[in-house]
This record gives C-alpha cells, sequence and structure tokens, in this order.
C-alpha cells in the first residue's frame, strides 16, 4: 500500500477522529498541563486508531495510524515549543510568571504610624512579644535583649509587618 493510497482509502470518520484529535493536541499544548484537552485528545486518537483497525482490518493500517499520530504531536511539539521560545505565543494567564497577589501584599501601612509611639510590654517580650500601644495590642520584637512583662517601650522601627521596640530608659538586660 503506498503512502496516498492509505489517506485516499480512509474512512471518513477516522479522518474526522484525526482531526479532532490534531486540534485537542493543539489546544493542549498552548493550555499546558496534563489536562481535559490532552485526554480527549489521546481518547480521539485512541478512537481513530480502533475505527481504523475495524474498517480496514488491517495490522499495517493500524501500526500506520499509530505511527502517524505520534508523528504529529511530535511535530507540534517541536512547533509549539520552538514559537513559546521565540515569543511568538503568548503565555496564557494559566502560565503567568508573576505570583498573582500583590506585590507588597500582607503589609499593613497603618503600623508605619506607630513609630516613636510608647507603649507597655504585657507579655514577655525575648525577643517576641506582645505590647500594648494605643489601646491594641501588637507582636513586637526587641531589638536589645529582653524586656519583661509591665515595662515601657518605644516603637524604634516598623520594617514590612514587624514593629521593632526597645525600652525606656534604664539599662536593657541582656
Amino acid at each position: 500500500m503506498e503512502f496516498v493510497e492509505f489517506f485516499t482509502e480512509m474512512h471518513w470518520s477516522v479522518i474526522l477522529l484525526l482531526v479532532i484529535t490534531i486540534i485537542l493536541f493543539v489546544i493542549e499544548i498552548i493550555i499546558p498541563g496534563f489536562g481535559i484537552w490532552g485526554i480527549m485528545g489521546t481518547i480521539t486518537g485512541i478512537a481513530a486508531i480502533v475505527c481504523e483497525a475495524v474498517f480496514t482490518l488491517s495490522v499495517f493500517d493500524v501500526f500506520f495510524m499509530i505511527f502517524l499520530i505520534l508523528v504529529l504531536f511530535a511535530i507540534l511539539f517541536v512547533i509549539f515549543s520552538h514559537s513559546f521560545h521565540k515569543g511568538l505565543i503568548k503565555k496564557t494567564p494559566l502560565v503567568e510568571s508573576q505570583t498573582a497577589l500583590p506585590e507588597n501584599y500582607g503589609i499593613n501601612p497603618n503600623l508605619k504610624e506607630l513609630v516613636g509611639k510608647q507603649g507597655e510590654i504585657i507579655t514577655l517580650c525575648k525577643p517576641v512579644g506582645k505590647a500594648k500601644i494605643d489601646e491594641s495590642v501588637y507582636t513586637v520584637c526587641s531589638v536589645k535583649g529582653a524586656i519583661y512583662e509591665g515595662e515601657k517601650i518605644k516603637v524604634v522601627e516598623v520594617e514590612n509587618n514587624t514593629i521593632k521596640v526597645e525600652k525606656i530608659g534604664g539599662e536593657q538586660d541582656e
């Protein structure tokens, strides 16, 4: 059987299944991951092979169909990977290079207003503890040694969400 003769004698359902297989593989390559498109493409490819076996009753035709589907998939994979590499196909929203969270997510800008304010330690701060500042309780970090319950503190810096404090007056316990 010649190469051209293989395609001209192919049943229309096999051709339709092959076209659907190619379309689904293209969608799977554009939307990466072993998802629904790849699974459906694999199923239609297998269905095309089974239909070819049923209609032709030829082992050669079945193996040629398997070879054909593998070659088509390899060609599509090479074309699309080259296109992605060259930037011809833009990244889809499913394959973003950034996180979906904003850059400053979780950082409380209101904490900066605490710098310079005074408060009182309500749990041992060695180096992390709780402090009451402006009638609110915050988790604070001592910049110089332990600060004990009831001692007065001053906010010296807020870095990210970390409130850094130091003891007011007297020597720090090291």
